[in-house]
């Protein structure tokens, strides 16, 4: 089969929409954004000639004109579980989709110079790896521990590789402690030989595999790596010599192909290796390591950063250059057809590199891949961080302002000023408080490691931080004053979950618990100093950056305040607090409204929009992945599947007369009465190192609740026996997961997805650690 991309059928599903709902009056219309933030993500690349990239972002594939660096055209169509595969040549591609239960791959094989698909098939299983011959229309797919053949030309099973493969190991740990495990034999990379004759393939062995495709046998071993497990291989374009890594080490390993035997090993830096390539004529062999891990003393610089591309000779393993630029986290490295130029793949940034002169030919960065993304409180700028870099964009003209690196340094926590101007953020051992438009550090404050959560008050003079149980309050007046806000019955459990002030800056309000006790606390401005005034206890919430919190124009405050599948208001005054609303199945984050009647919410990835008052879900213009707000509700961001940002213009999202389209109350859901089986978020997300599965039962089921890393590794198994029907969203009853694998040891980093079975119900979600 051949068919042309489905990327301008699919631009015609908005229209489409208008015109339907044109006849059905009782619809509420679409709303479209009125914009964009960033480029979709990178997330792969590949050459497809000197003069073209192929660059796979999370929806399609791009194809980047290298001199312009502009988008010259896009094609084929990915869900949200998807690889891609390049041909060696480039000039095909496989985008392997995976069903939601990861049970099913469906196959998409696409000519990439013509950008038309040549088949599809399905395979009943998650694929592990999969690789194209050079020579024939044979793609090989790897799952449940056995290889498949398939013609790619026109999706036909031509049979599976036979052989007794040797014991697989449950976990590989290098020589300096990194580890990686899982609780099942997989592969990790395959690679046809030049010549097409035999399949090379590494996994969690000691040893990397040759499969004759002739006569479909193990035909031997590469044998001497010293872990458990490899993980990636190249071969040299005159099929000569294969290379083979650990990326949890920094060990290369070059053999001959021929014999099978190891001609050298080399250590490369103190980083991981993140990807090796071969030299086009074969002579070199380009190393890439990643930052593995970094050391500080007595709040001194960081060390051991190691994005580098080592340069060695294939016959001698000889080191004879190094390059890089000065992005960290290198990812991918990827080298042109004529050799000339790579491209290098970091957290923030994608180089062109010329490699004779170890220049930037083009930097891309204009894409969001932060740890945090907050829009000003005016809806002027979009600000997104990494450890790495300060990126900010212009919501007006949609354009990139501002790319600013910690210079070495680790960025945290950040919070922008209300009026938009500034922007404070952690970075150890200081707080730097910089001019939003030119990014220019304008105030430093000297702190102890580890700073948390932080507010500016509403005049934007003082910065209120948590710092290890206590609230620093910096004066942006007076930098060399600091007050030190010490809760009552101070001890070491008491954990700050947020401060903030109230509009007036007359008042700051904290919330920590100590132990399982929940507390709001109140001080008050004497002078230039606060002073603690009362304190309240209430139930346990949900620490999330989502709690929302309102200034009345009598000086009361709303708080909006996340407990399991509930959302509670509060009214605080400077003498009482009282619980005012109770809205249920509602997620975070939340945002009121400026007039304070509205509450802007996210449930299942979708804007919820209530009346609190009456407890009232109104109807309204679907926005999904909505997670921040204007002030004055005229701007709203949401999360494109493409890993962009879309602004939306809050203010038509409210309609004149709301319309109900369920009652709110105490009394939708009681325990025990559960509608129906639902995953939930879970909570904290992103966390560290702990975090809870909340998730709903109609009826009683033997629930397993499995955890997957991003290559479909399975990480943790948590099975949980028979449970009754109920409502399990709370911290107390939600699943706890410590944040390690199966052996007990922490995870690294990243985006997993977790599973659930309870009965004939199944469901997936994404969660992050970040570290």
């Amino acid at each position: 089969m051949k068919t042309r991309t489905p990327l301008f059928s699919r631009s015609l599903q908005v229209p489409i929409a208008l015109i339907s709902l044109a006849f059905f009056p009782g619809f509420v219309l679409a709303v479209e954004p009125i914009g964009t933030i960033g480029q979709p993500f990178p997330e792969q690349h590949t050459f497809l000639s000197n003069e073209a990239i192929l660059r796979v972002v999370p929806t399609h594939i791009q194809v980047i004109n290298t001199d312009t660096g502009a988008v010259i055209d896009e094609f084929g169509e990915r869900t949200d579980i998807s690889e891609v595969v390049f041909s060696p040549s480039a000039d095909h591609l496989a985008i392997l989709n995976y069903s939601v239960d990861l049970q099913t791959t469906t196959i998409n094989i696409w000519n990439a110079n013509t950008r038309e698909q040549v088949s599809e098939w399905k395979i009943p299983a998650r694929i592990d790896v999969a690789a194209f011959n050079p020579i024939d229309p044979l793609f090989a797919i790897s799952f449940n521990d056995e290889i498949h053949l398939w013609d790619w030309q026109i999706g036909v099973f031509r049979g599976k590789l036979n052989g007794q493969r040797r014991p697989w190991e449950r976990c590989y740990s290098s020589r300096d402690g990194g580890t990686t495990c899982s609780s099942r034999p997989r592969d990790h990379a395959s690679i046809f030989t030049s010549e097409g004759r035999y399949l090379i393939v590494v996994s969690n062995r000691p040893d990397v595999e040759v499969w004759n495709i002739k006569t479909r046998q193990l035909e031997g071993h590469f044998e001497g790596h010293r872990g458990n497990w490899v993980e990636g291989v190249a071969i040299s374009p005159d099929g000569t010599h294969i290379a083979t890594y650990e990326k949890d080490g920094n060990e290369v390993y070059v053999w001959d192909i021929k014999t099978h035997q190891l001609l050298w090993q080399a250590e490369n830096g103190i980083g991981r290796i993140a990807d090796v390539v071969f030299s086009r004529d074969s002579r070199y062999l380009y190393v890439a390591t990643k930052t593995g891990a970094l050391h500080r003393s007595n709040l001194n610089s960081w060390t051991g950063w190691n994005d580098q591309v080592r340069v060695r000779d294939v016959k001698s393993g000889q080191q004879m250059d190094t390059f890089g630029s000065e992005f960290p986290v290198l990812k991918e490295i990827t080298l042109s057809p004529g050799g000339k130029t790579m491209l290098l793949y970091y957290w923030d940034a994608v180089v062109l590199w010329d490699i004779a002169t170890k220049k930037q030919l083009r930097v891309w960065v204009d894409f969001v891949y932060g740890w945090d993304d907050v829009l000003s409180p005016d809806g002027q700028t979009f600000v997104s961080t990494s450890g790495y870099f300060i990126k900010t964009w212009d919501i007006p003209s949609q354009q990139m302002q501002l790319l600013v690196s910690a210079e070495g340094e680790l960025f945290g926590e950040f919070a922008i000023s209300p009026d938009g101007e500034k922007l404070a953020i952690g970075k150890d051992p200081w707080l730097e408080v910089r001019d939003l438009q030119t990014g220019k550090v304008e105030a430093k404050f000297r702190h102890t490691y580890g700073i948390g959560d932080f507010a500016f008050s509403a005049s934007g003079r003082w910065l209120a931080a948590e710092d290890w149980g206590y609230i620093l309050i910096f004066d942006l007046e007076n930098p060399e004053t600091v007050q030190k806000l010490v809760p009552p019955n101070q001890t070491n459990s008491i954990s700050v979950d947020w401060v903030t002030f109230r509009g007036n800056d007359e008042y700051l309000i904290s919330a920590d618990r100590v132990n399982s006790n929940q507390r709001i606390l109140l001080w008050r401005r004497e002078d230039d100093t606060f002073v603690f005034q009362r304190m309240w206890h209430i139930p346990l919430f949900y620490r999330t950056s989502g709690s929302s919190l309102r200034i009345n124009p009598d000086g009361s405050i709303l708080l909006a305040l996340s407990h399991g599948e509930e959302l509670q208001i509060w009214i605080l005054t400077p003498t009482t607090i009282e619980l005012v609303a109770t809205l249920p199945e509602v997620g975070f984050p939340a945002h009121f409204t400026p007039e304070g009647r509205y509450l802007f919410t996210n449930r299942d990835d979708s804007l919820q929009i209530w009346d609190w008052q009456t407890e009232t879900q109104l109807e309204h213009s679907s926005v999904p992945k909505y997670f921040d707000m204007s002030r004055d509700r005229s701007v709203l961001t949401s999360y494109a599947e493409t890993g962009q940002i879309q602004i939306w213009d809050g203010k038509v999202l409210l309609p004149s007369q709301p319309v109900a389209v369920e009652p709110g109350g105490k009394q939708i859901v009681i325990l025990g009465a559960v509608k129906r089986n639902q995953l939930l978020q879970n909570f904290p997300n992103p966390f560290n190192p702990e975090t809870w599965i909340p998730f709903q039962l109609a009826n009683e089921s033997h629930v397993t609740i499995r955890i997957y890393n991003s290559t479909g590794q399975l990480v943790r198994r948590l099975s949980l026996g028979s449970m009754p029907a109920g409502d399990y969203s709370s911290q107390s009853q939600a699943i706890h997961w410590d944040g390690r694998n199966q052996m007990g040891e922490p995870v690294s980093s990243g985006v997993y997805l977790y599973t659930i079975d309870a009965g004939d119900f199944s469901a997936t979600r994404k969660m992050i650690i970040r570290k």
